[in-house]
């Protein structure tokens, strides 16, 4: 089992909200649910999923999920069509882009992911699977170009378990995630003009003894909006905000139900003076799997509900880690395209049609 997949089984297991009985039931059945799901041991899973989409009948993330359990399973395929058909509303509704491969600059013959760009756009940082650890990879403009990509990796003394999450709007602040099998922090290094420096953990308000895979700071650094697994909210994994305060990170703030679901919530990203919000998510209505949501901040003080940025961008895969530039019209993400690109996973540059 991949590090990937068993992280996201530990993301459950390690997250179990103290909310109330019948949230942590339904966690519970979608832990085992997933774990033999991920263990390709799919007649042990497919009871554990019906069970939650008897009560979460307009899961689309659910329906998919048992629909392929059925795939999977000798003699019951033709029982999967009524659960997969349940996302053909969001196939049916499939966006317009456009997707230009990054180039030779960003991306080797390894997999290139988690590609970041600052705000005034004279920076990106991305990570490479390298043979023995995943480094971290910079690019700065120089003389009007960006100049050959640097592995800083050992400037921020990282032994390959550090994982990019974002870098601020002046390219001066890295913001990255400490990962292991057990457990995930959210660290930050500073540009000096010259070097980076070595990876700092923030503070208790951020960082607890959960999960903290991911934070993004804004464009005025004073908002920091990150994913925890902390007791206390709706489910899995959840997005919270901070603000910054005399030089302090603030006590942690849910962003609430419209955005959090008893699943999982990740990968935010904030643009827009913070008032639009991107992020993956296994809880709305999905295509399957992990899917890219993107949504607004309103004046009530409330988020809007979630949309879902559309297929085929979304699929049947897990999707995450989608950098929006461009008030949203474009954005930076990684995949796998067979026969093309220059290696195993490539950074695209994905530019949105008008409708």
């Amino acid at each position: 089992m991949s590090k990937r997949i068993f992280y996201l089984i530990v993301a459950v297991s390690l997250t179990m909200s103290l909310y109330g009985q019948d949230v942590k039931n339904l966690q519970n059945k979608f832990l085992e649910a997933e774990y033999f799901f991920m263990s390709e041991a799919y007649p042990d899973a497919l009871p554990f999923y019906l069970e939650l989409y008897e009560q979460i009948p307009d899961n689309a993330f659910l329906a998919y999920r048992i629909g392929s359990c059925f795939l999977n399973i000798p003699g019951k395929k033709n029982l999967s069509v009524s659960y997969i058909e349940d996302a053909r509303e969001i196939i049916s509704k499939s966006i317009q882009f456009k997707e230009e491969n990054a180039g030779l600059l960003f991306n080797s013959e390894e997999s290139d992911f988690n590609p970041v760009i600052s705000g005034d756009g004279k920076s990106f940082a991305w990570m490479v699977s390298m043979k023995f650890y995943d480094a971290i990879m910079f690019s700065g403009m120089v003389n009007g170009k960006l100049s050959p990509p640097v592995n800083i990796t050992p400037e921020l003394q990282s032994d390959g378990d550090f994982y990019i999450s974002c870098l601020s709007s002046d390219n001066r602040l890295l913001f990255l995630s400490r990962d292991d099998y057990y457990s995930s922090d959210i660290y930050f290094s500073e540009f000096n003009g010259t070097s980076w420096s070595k990876c700092v953990k923030l503070n208790m308000n951020i960082n607890t003894r959960y999960l903290e895979p991911h934070g993004f700071i804004s464009k005025d650094r004073n908002q920091l909006v990150f994913a925890s697994g902390r007791p206390g909210g709706f489910g899995g994994l959840e997005l919270y905000i901070s603000h910054k305060t005399c030089g302090v990170w603030g006590s942690a703030v849910n962003l609430g139900p419209e955005i959090n679901t008893p699943f999982n919530e990740d990968r935010p990203f904030l643009i827009n003076q913070g008032k639009t919000l991107y992020f993956s998510s296994q809880g709305h209505h999905n295509v399957g799997g992990y899917d890219i949501f993107r949504s607004d901040f309103q004046s009530n003080s409330l988020w809007r509900e979630p949309l879902n940025i559309g297929y085929p961008l979304n699929n049947t895969d897990d999707n995450f880690f989608f950098m929006p530039v461009d008030k949203g019209n474009s954005g930076y993400y990684s995949k796998y395209k067979e026969y093309t690109g220059a290696g195993k996973e490539d950074i695209y540059r994905i530019i949105f049609m008008e409708k």
